[in-house]
């Protein structure tokens, strides 16, 4: 605005004249830049924030929709995998069938470090007494089907023996034969056991371990006695007693020529 003041000769109050224009340079509407000092760096972080506060509210929708996985209906066993035995059909008689054994060896083995000698014949006595009940009256019957026992005549005191193989119709032997891997423990462990007690009563000899025969002395006769017991009943095994000794024969007579 432009202002122009012209005095008159006559220098009245009413001698003033005003004369207006406009500036048509002055632009409207225009976006007010940012105030000095604006930390570009907040504003990012608050942007940032706002994203991932939507983002955040969108998630719910979406997840509902998403099937949760089925849960397994698997339970591990209680037992060691060692000891799980999966392909038997009688898992605990075949645990029980190497328990009191395998007990009664290590206690022979180890006892004599931790107690004195006659506990140790004890308490091996018990455990080789209790493997000798469990394996003829237990495991025998479920894992192969036979059992063996004795009776006295109370008239003329003799004792007969009875070896028993069951039938394919008889309660728990539904199937005509009997669980590969039950058949093949049983016996395995069967048969080995004596071996073992044979090979400690020798070196028992050799390092003149007198106190030691009790125990492996009991521990003989009554693992050869389920031994010779099971084989009477079986004529499975009978029959493969006598390949192995025929075999065992050809070979002897084969080294001799």
């Amino acid at each position: 605005m432009q202002q122009s003041n012209n005095s008159n000769s006559g220098g009245g109050p009413n001698d003033l004249e005003f004369v207006t224009t406009v500036d048509s340079s002055i632009q409207q509407n225009v976006p007010l830049p940012p105030p000095p000092g604006t930390n570009n760096v907040l504003s990012n972080m608050i942007n940032s924030a706002q994203q991932q506060q939507q983002q955040s509210t969108a998630a719910p929708a979406s997840s509902t929709s998403i099937s949760s996985p089925p849960q397994s209906s698997y339970q591990p066993s209680a037992l060691p995998s060692a000891l799980q035995f999966n392909q038997s059909s009688h898992p605990t008689a075949c645990l029980f069938h190497i328990l009191f054994k395998g007990a009664a060896f290590l206690l022979y083995t180890l006892g004599s470090k931790l107690m004195e000698d006659i506990m140790v014949t004890v308490l091996c006595i018990l455990f080789l007494a209790a493997d000798f009940w469990v394996v003829k009256n237990i495991t025998g019957r479920l894992l192969v089907g036979l059992r063996w026992w004795n009776k006295v005549d109370p008239v003329t005191g003799n004792t007969s023996w009875i070896f028993e193989s069951a039938s394919p119709t008889a309660p728990g032997m539904e199937t005509q034969s009997t669980n590969n891997f039950d058949s093949k423990f049983f016996w395995g462990i069967l048969y080995i056991t004596p071996v073992l007690w044979a090979i400690s009563f020798l070196t028992a000899i050799l390092w003149l371990q007198f106190q030691c025969f009790v125990t492996l002395g009991t521990a003989l006769v009554l693992s050869a006695s389920n031994v010779y017991g099971y084989y009477k009943c079986s004529a499975d095994q009978r029959d493969k007693w006598n390949v192995w000794m025929n075999k065992g024969a050809e070979m002897g007579m084969g080294v001799m020529m």
